[in-house]
């Protein structure tokens, strides 16, 4: 799941500012009379959409059928923001309601003053259980396959004591946390939060985004880092490894998991270090041979990507700035044997 997003951008600034608003969803649209999608989604296994959308700075989540069917699911509450919708194993859904992030400028926002719940709710609507209330800013919530578990992405997260007077230096963790509410932290991350998090079907190995430097990161090295992709053995978590490769100096955002072909979808920058805008594309890679196979084309930056159960979609968010500062969301799938790429239309009723 954090899971809350962004252009892909590599570096310090990004992944502790413009970064933190992607790490926790992509979900500071401005208030539209007219409901719009935040670009907060979910695909089921059997192809229902879970996703928010905002109208009147009031968010809500709806669930959309394989027959276009809609309906409403639950509706935050004021100033409250709805991340990371994931269909658990019963078809039911849980998802973050928060507070969000300061609006405090970089280097001043108070994470620790945030507050973040999670909800299971029924996917057709009605009974709502909130198993978790914590303290900090939740970003992405991730389905553990193999277990009745959430792996949970988490900005300053506690359960417990009173928040901090003042400005902390950013710490984030990986937890587990268990249909009881039982919340175990995995490891933490100092100054840098995880992005992009995958997990393995059998829930023992986690993918996730990280720059390079994230063990030791100082001022220098912060600029100078390069984000690469990295696996956890979440019950040994401190054995981390870098999946893609080594000695690339071009840096990576999304990724996804083709376990059954032993291959990743990453995106990257196609025209790193030449001069003009950056050109943006999701690749394949071979985990076996570590080479970099055919680029998709879809030519333009993409977020919160997600295969579907088959392995023969792509599904993810692209934004659009608008002239008024606003931004815009929609969502697409790609087909992977063919290469068409289509708009999902989304809206609060059928």
């Amino acid at each position: 799941m954090n899971k809350k997003r962004m252009l892909i951008v590599f570096s310090f600034i990004a992944v502790v500012t413009a970064g933190l608003a992607a790490v926790g969803g992509i979900v500071e649209s401005s208030e539209n009379t007219k409901p719009s999608f935040t670009g907060e989604y979910n695909v089921a296994p059997d192809g229902r959409i879970a996703y928010v959308m905002e109208s009147d700075g009031k968010q809500t989540l709806y669930v959309k059928g394989r027959e276009a069917e809609r309906h409403e699911v639950y509706t935050a509450g004021k100033s409250q923001k709805l991340w990371s919708p994931v269909f658990n194993e019963n078809g039911d859904l849980s998802i973050v309601e928060t507070t969000g992030y300061s609006e405090a400028p970089p280097g001043e926002q108070e994470f620790q003053l945030e507050h973040s719940d999670v909800h299971t709710i029924s996917a057709e609507g009605g009974k709502i259980e909130t198993v978790l209330q914590a303290r900090g800013v939740i970003t992405d919530l991730v389905k553990d396959p193999a277990r009745k578990r959430l792996i949970i992405n988490g900005i300053h997260l506690s359960t417990k004591g009173e928040p901090e007077e003042g400005f902390m230096p950013l710490t984030s963790g990986l937890y587990t946390l268990n249909p009881d509410g039982d919340l175990k932290e995995i490891r933490s991350f100092e100054a840098y939060s995880p992005s992009s998090l995958s997990i393995a079907e059998n829930g023992k190995r986690l993918l996730m985004v990280l720059p390079d430097d994230y063990k030791n990161a100082t001022p220098d090295s912060m600029f100078k880092s390069v984000q690469r992709i990295y696996e956890m053995n979440i019950e040994k978590p401190k054995e981390m490894k870098v999946v893609s490769n080594k000695n690339s100096e071009v840096p990576i955002s999304e990724v996804v998991w083709m376990e059954d072909k032993n291959k990743l979808l990453y995106q990257t920058i196609m025209n790193y270090g030449e001069d003009g805008l950056y050109e943006y594309d999701m690749v394949t890679y071979d985990r076996a041979s570590g080479e970099v196979g055919d680029r998709l084309h879809i030519n333009d930056s993409v977020q919160h990507a997600q295969l579907s159960e088959d392995n023969t979609l792509l599904y993810y968010v692209k934004e659009t700035s608008e002239a008024n500062q606003s931004e815009t969301f929609e969502l697409f799938q790609y087909h992977l044997e063919s290469g068409e790429e289509e708009k999902i239309e989304l809206s609060p009723q059928n």
